[in-house]
């Protein structure tokens, strides 16, 4: 491996003098391209990345492949100056593997925008036509509706050679029978969303296997797309739509299948004797199944219960309900990834009956998991069933919503119980009175200093419907003109010193208000650093006659000892002060009794 020059000069015989070693700056030049990429890829925040990126050209030059790897865009704005950006600077834009376009991500509205989707996908047309980005490998076009342009996917599949994965959303506007989406072929991963106006307006465009789009849809992915290895249909509404043609698809390298609110299961005729399912014989087809992730339509528990016990031996990462994963005990076993996409109902499943089954998940290392509360006291053995069902847990995103479940200070001591926990995302209705963000995040952060992440989110609680006429409102009048707290939530990265000791905690908080008689609603956020360290260190300390005030206010044994001595010395300077005037008083008398005498003796004959 290669080493600076100013290393091999320390110590070696040819030497006259000790060199010092040179400033960082000068030693960060000299560092391998490899040994910079290994840096960057080891930071886990992306703007630890960026600020490394830009300590020097030299390292910009070399980390550059690290920073743009995967390139996001929330906006028409960032679309058109990022992409223009990556059109003229090829040796950036080389670097670029994933590509997600969301152009209304940070817009505030409901309402679809024509000229944003025109704008981003005419910026991912040129970008892409320019042949820049010929080290693609990732597409994601995410918005309400399909690109205004289809030619952004022709230019997309004539520029980027290596493009393998495409991702697109569908909405209420179909795509044409010659839109270029058709036209991909050895794809490896296709994944399309399923909005909500589609749900709306084409139900059942799936369930008719001679429409025009299904057909061209099919094709492509089953003749034109035979290694296929992920496969995503994913959405969410309350009545889902039939795709019961994908369980004829065979793709014998499928590795991830990933379905939403989508029907795949329905079966118009009685089975005949030792015939199964179309969607069993389908999990059966594809022995190479790593994550699975189903919706409580896709597919009823008891239909799993036919499955071959030697299928899905591969499966380590799944998403369903649990019922679901109750009947498919084969894969309990390798199951390293569990997200339950429904929330469990305390009032129907207790938390001892969900804590049973993930005690068969011996090798469990992420959980995802809600639970709808109907009453403050169903949280009571939540988190303790957790623990013990759990004790290899290494990433936990719990939601308790509804009613009020854990106060922050007592959570933060409970989950000590997670010896391996690294990161933590909760999502809890606020007691009434309890800690905020930032305080909150102080006490998880001091409790379980083996945390580098994890974040809160404070939801509102919901209420039963009241009754009509219902005067309730009337009890607190002022509450009609101030703005009613909707969610809040904030981020948190814990930073430790080199004993494991916690230093401080870098929060990013965003709260939203919303206001009485439709006013809208106001966010704000916030960006902060708050100190963890004990107020009596030295070193964090303010000096002079401020330090000195804090050092005698503050709640500590420091401070206990310096207001005893300060006491001590107010003692003894009234001690001093009594005995200075006492000693004063007597020298007085005795002055004035002298000067008696002596005038007495004055006044008295001789002769007398």
């Amino acid at each position: 491996m290669f080493l600076p020059s100013w290393i091999l000069s320390v110590g070696s015989p040819n030497s006259r003098a000790r060199q010092e070693p040179p400033p960082p700056s000068s030693v960060i030049q000299t560092l391998p391209r490899d040994l910079l990429i290994e840096i960057a890829s080891l930071l886990e925040c992306r703007q630890d990345v960026l600020n490394f990126c830009i300590t020097s050209s030299h390292v910009f030059t070399h980390v550059s492949a690290v920073l743009y790897a995967q390139v996001i865009l929330k906006s028409v704005e960032q679309c058109n100056i990022t992409l223009d950006m990556l059109r003229t600077r090829p040796g950036i834009s080389r670097h670029v593997r994933e590509l997600v376009i969301r152009p209304q991500a940070r817009l505030r509205k409901t309402s679809f925008n024509t000229l944003d989707n025109a704008e981003a996908c005419s910026a991912v047309a040129k970008v892409a036509a320019s042949k820049s980005l010929d080290a693609l490998v990732r597409f994601q076009w995410d918005d309400d509706e399909l690109p205004y342009h289809d030619e952004m996917w022709f230019a997309l599949r004539m520029g980027c050679p290596q493009l393998r994965y495409i991702a697109a959303s569908i909405g209420s506007l179909l795509p044409s029978i010659n839109n270029h989406l058709y036209d991909f072929t050895d794809l490896k991963g296709f994944s399309v969303t399923l909005k909500s106006g589609f749900y709306e307006c084409h139900p059942d465009v799936f369930i008719e296997e001679d429409h025009p789009i299904t057909k061209k849809l099919w094709d492509m992915l089953t003749r034109r797309c035979p290694n296929l290895e992920e496969l995503t249909i994913q959405g969410s509404y309350s009545v889902p739509t039939d795709i019961r043609c994908i369980s004829e698809g065979r793709w014998p390298n499928l590795r991830k299948l990933t379905l939403g609110d989508v029907c795949i299961d329905w079966f118009p005729r009685s089975l005949l004797p030792g015939e199964k399912r179309p969607f069993i014989a389908f999990l059966e087809a594809h022995p190479r199944l790593e994550s699975l992730s189903l919706s409580r339509h896709t597919v009823q528990p008891i239909h799993l219960a036919s499955l071959d016990p030697a299928s899905l031996g591969r499966v380590t990462s799944f998403s369903g309900t649990h019922q679901q994963l109750q009947a498919l005990p084969q894969i309990h076993s390798a199951v390293r990834r569990l997200a339950f996409c429904d929330s469990v109902e305390t009032r129907e499943v207790s938390a001892t009956t969900v804590a049973n089954l993930l005690r068969e998940l011996t090798k469990l290392a992420e959980l995802r998991i809600s639970f709808t509360l109907h009453s403050m006291y169903d949280s009571g053995n939540l988190l303790r069933s957790l623990i013990q069902s759990c004790p290899r847990l290494r990433h936990l995103e719990l939601t308790c919503a509804h009613k009020p479940s854990f106060q922050l200070d007592a959570f933060a001591k409970t989950i000590r119980g997670f010896p391996k926990l690294r990161s933590l995302a909760l999502t809890i209705v606020r007691y009434p009175g309890d800690e905020t963000l930032s305080a909150g995040a102080a006490f998880i952060a001091r409790s379980n200093p083996r945390l580098r992440r994890f974040s809160l989110t404070f939801i509102p609680p919901v209420y039963p419907v009241s009754l009509p006429f219902s005067l309730g409102f009337l009890a607190r009048p002022l509450n009609l003109l101030l703005p009613l707290p909707d969610r809040a939530s904030g981020s948190f990265e814990l930073r430790c010193d080199e004993h494991g000791l916690p230093l401080n905690i870098a929060g990013r908080e965003h709260s939203k208000m919303v206001w009485p008689w439709g006013l809208g609603t106001s966010c704000k956020t916030r960006r902060y650093v708050r100190d963890l360290r004990p107020p009596g260190l030295a070193s964090v300390r303010r000096g002079g006659v401020r330090g000195f005030v804090d050092l005698v206010c503050e709640r500590s044994s420091a401070g206990e000892e310096v207001r005893m001595i300060l006491f001590c010395a107010m003692l003894v300077c009234f001690a001093v002060w009594g005995f200075v005037v006492t000693g004063r008083s007597r020298v007085a008398q005795r002055v004035v009794g002298a000067g008696g005498r002596e005038v007495a003796m004055v006044g008295v004959p001789w002769g007398l």
